[in-house]
């Protein structure tokens, strides 16, 4: 525990936990915050296909369905373990920024844990891809789960 102190000595962090511990708690609590759709919505970058091609318009609908879906959908934080392999958003975000992008070889979701890619399928239903997420999110184990 001495080194421990030491380090944070040395990198001023100790300093600043003791000056400011209200701001600096959240750097090592979870804040309790239960996860939003609109947290969600804004952590993603969105690859598009190119602007005015049909794939893009497809694009737009499915969009329009991961909207609705992060509203009614699994829980929030199985989604996010889905494709981060974390329930919880950290305190200085992701690195690297999550991406969501399209998969049109599949019906399911393809998830990188390690650089943050969610792809998600082009469907024509809602329902369809409500069913198709919600199978590939909870059949899908995540890190802990295993």
């Amino acid at each position: 525990m001495l080194k421990y102190g030491y380090g944070l000595t040395s990198l001023g962090v100790l300093d600043a936990l003791q000056r400011y511990p209200l701001q600096m708690k959240c750097l090592f609590v979870d804040d309790g915050k239960a996860l939003t759709a609109t947290d969600m919505e804004s952590l993603f970058q969105i690859i598009h296909s190119e602007r005015g091609s049909n794939a893009f318009q497809e694009e737009c609908q499915t969009m329009s369905f991961w909207q609705d879906y992060l509203q009614d959908g699994v829980s929030l934080e199985d989604i996010l373990v889905f494709f981060t392999g974390c329930d919880s958003i950290p305190a200085l975000g992701f690195s690297p920024k999550p991406s969501l992008e399209f998969i049109r070889h599949s019906r399911f979701p393809v998830a990188n844990t390690c650089d943050n890619i969610l792809r998600i399928p082009l469907h024509v239903s809602y329902t369809a891809f409500k069913h198709d997420m919600d199978f590939a999110i909870r059949n899908s184990p995540g890190f802990g789960r295993a």
